[in-house]
């Protein structure tokens, strides 16, 4: 028995700009080296007090995808704004 054929649209890349939110698209997530850099200053902020490397693990990805969202929402206000 054969495979079926895939169509066409199977066959593009899961991640086209033009399949994505456009939100999604302004958007930049933060790397692992970034929350990893921000987690271990909120380690250090707290005198290095050993035991809550998750807390500081999510509390990094939350302030770091905060600033991302931030940042969407000042690039479409400016882009809307401008445009009138």
């Amino acid at each position: 028995m054969s495979t079926p054929r895939r169509r066409s649209q199977d066959r593009r890349p899961p991640n086209q700009i033009a399949d994505r939110n456009p939100l999604e698209s302004l958007a930049i997530e933060p790397t692992h080296d970034d929350i990893a850099r921000r987690a271990y200053q909120l380690y250090e902020a707290r005198g290095r007090e050993q035991g809550r490397d998750w807390e500081d693990w999510f509390q990094a990805e939350c302030e770091l995808r905060h600033v991302a969202l931030q940042a969407v929402f000042d690039t479409i206000l400016a882009t809307t704004y401008a445009a009138i």
